[in-house]
């Protein structure tokens, strides 16, 4: 059985990650979540916020992203949603050159990388126009 949904809509604004960051962790403490989970999804929300928000609008109008929360059967599965342009972080970010020396590697994709790795799941696709993010955090400690 699921437990209620959080929905958060947040501006396309940076400055709102720290006030998500907040709602999430209050609510997790609340639900008696592991830290872990809190920690993985602030920290991999505040990846694809900061992305969404930098390079996902060719406009500098208002818009709203969406984050839905649902715990389901000892999984915690986010959706974000969004109206900028389509990208699928995933599979059009480019892996990071991890082997190579700091000041040799490219500037990019290390943020999504530790999104796909903090997550036992990672899932992209493009709706009517809106971008919709998974992500599934398992395994309750």
């Amino acid at each position: 059985m699921s437990a209620p949904a959080l929905e958060l809509t947040l501006r396309n604004d940076l400055s709102e990650i720290a006030r998500i960051a907040d709602e999430i962790e209050a609510y997790g403490e609340a639900r008696a979540w592991p830290t872990k989970w809190i920690l993985n999804i602030n920290l991999s929300l505040d990846e694809l916020i900061t992305n969404t928000v930098s390079y996902g609008y060719q406009d500098s109008d208002a818009h709203e992203i969406r984050i839905t929360l649902t715990e389901r059967e000892g999984s915690l599965v986010v959706v974000m949603e969004d109206d900028g342009i389509a990208y699928d972080p995933f599979t059009e970010t480019a892996a990071p050159d991890l082997e190579a020396e700091v000041e040799e590697r490219s500037v990019g994709g290390l943020g999504v990388y530790f999104v796909k790795t903090l997550m036992d799941e990672v899932a992209y696709e493009r709706i009517d126009g809106v971008n919709r993010i998974t992500l599934v955090q398992r395994t309750r400690e």
